[in-house]
């Protein structure tokens, strides 16, 4: 069977089940033929030794990440620390290209200029921050790992749901003493009007906040009076900014999968042009991305979209070179164990190898094998993630991050 009859029939059939003889099934003890557990000690791996071969040879490392989680910040430091003696100095995250440039601006000065920016920009009534996925102390030790080792930061989403706020201020500020008193008159009465209309979001379904902003007369004044400056920061925010109403907008009227899609091509065409800009500098960039799982296979997505992974998979191999793909899942986590749980069923196999003390690693590259030679099948959600993905962590004890302000 080949990798490409094998995805369609991911999603054009369901897995059968009165045909196939029970050991040619994922199993729960199949799996724990193909796991290992090791320990991350002062951000150093020990065991796991399958995945630093594969990172080794590699050239691009992706990390499809649950978002917010204590753990997943311990393990990207690790990763970003032991690729770096290996070439890597990109990391790619699921922020704006603006907002990734802030962070690595603002940890230059310490964690607690971060953690002042995002007290200034939050909400700890309504839990909305302007920049997404480093809310955590965690997350700052990662942040602060990064920068140290010389990786630069590469943002390839559009700007966050939340980070309208922080933008129209981060424009008067790039602006300087070429602000005008209408540019500011504006500033100040935006930065009201938002201050409501999050609220109001957060209360009332069907607010769409992004789609009220698209056609918001004072903000399309406030943006187009910046469209001449000759600041690059200042002319990315504010295609930036039209970028993420539109994307947005498109969500909140019902058109998900337009949103999705274009979200998507967003994400390439902002990773092809830092990709680009290195290869000026690089012969063979290497690069690490960490964003969510939906976006880091390397085929179809859970939403039968080519996401971020597929395209890297495909560079890699265009360049004859290859890319490692990691599915960050939990078993223990926020005091509870998943397994049996709700909402959990369909990795229920795959989280059965999860040590509440230790980290799991299953090495999915053989189960792949047998998929594609048709010797073995699955449910469809664990034939996609063996196809999509190489290894499977899971952290030991894991729970929710807590605020870093």
């Amino acid at each position: 069977m080949t990798p490409l009859l094998l995805i369609a029939l991911l999603f054009s059939q369901p897995s059968p089940s009165g045909d196939v003889n029970d050991t040619t099934r994922i199993t729960e003890s199949l799996i724990a033929e193909h796991t290992v557990y090791f320990d991350i000690r002062n951000n150093s791996f020990e065991g796991a030794d399958s995945l630093l071969a594969a990172m080794e040879r590699a050239h691009f490392v992706t990390l499809g990440e649950l978002h917010n989680r204590t753990c997943l910040g311990e393990l990207s430091e690790t990763l970003l620390r032991y690729l770096e003696p290996h070439g890597y100095n990109h990391f790619a995250v699921e922020t704006g290209p603006y907002s990734a440039r802030k962070l690595q601006e603002l940890i230059r000065e310490g964690k607690p200029a971060v953690s002042k920016f995002y007290a200034q920009y939050s909400s700890g009534l309504f839990d909305f921050v302007p920049i997404p996925f480093f809310k955590g102390e965690s997350d700052l030790a990662m942040l602060s790992a990064a920068d140290s080792l010389g990786y630069e930061l590469w943002g390839l989403d559009q700007e966050f749901y939340f980070s309208y706020a922080y933008l129209i201020h981060e424009l008067a500020l790039l602006a300087g003493e070429s602000l005008t008193d209408e540019q500011e008159r504006l500033q100040r009465k935006l930065t009201r009007r938002l201050y409501w209309m999050n609220r109001r979001n957060q209360i009332f379904s069907g607010f769409q906040l992004s789609c009220r902003l698209q056609n918001d007369e004072p903000l399309r004044v406030y943006l187009g009076s910046f469209e001449d400056a000759d600041h690059p920061d200042i002319r990315e925010i504010v295609d930036a900014f039209n970028a993420t109403l539109e994307i947005y907008c498109l969500n909140e009227q019902g058109q998900g999968s337009e949103s999705n899609r274009m979200r998507i091509s967003y994400f390439k065409q902002k990773f092809d042009r830092n990709y680009d800009a290195a290869l000026l500098e690089e012969q063979e960039p290497k690069v690490f991305l960490k964003m969510g799982s939906f976006h880091m296979g390397r085929q179809r997505s859970p939403l039968n979209e080519l996401d971020m992974g597929n395209h890297i998979a495909e560079l890699a191999g265009r360049n004859g070179q290859s890319s490692v793909h990691i599915y960050y899942l939990n078993r223990f986590f926020d005091g509870k164990d998943m397994k049996g749980r709700s909402g959990w069923e369909d990795s229920e196999r795959f989280i059965s190898a999860g040590d509440r003390k230790k980290w799991a690693l299953t090495d999915l590259r053989p189960l792949r094998e047998q998929l594609i030679n048709g010797t073995l099948r699955g449910s469809t959600f664990e034939m996609r993630s063996i196809m999509n993905y190489d290894f499977i962590i899971i952290p030991p004890e894991d729970e929710w991050v807590g605020k870093h302000w």
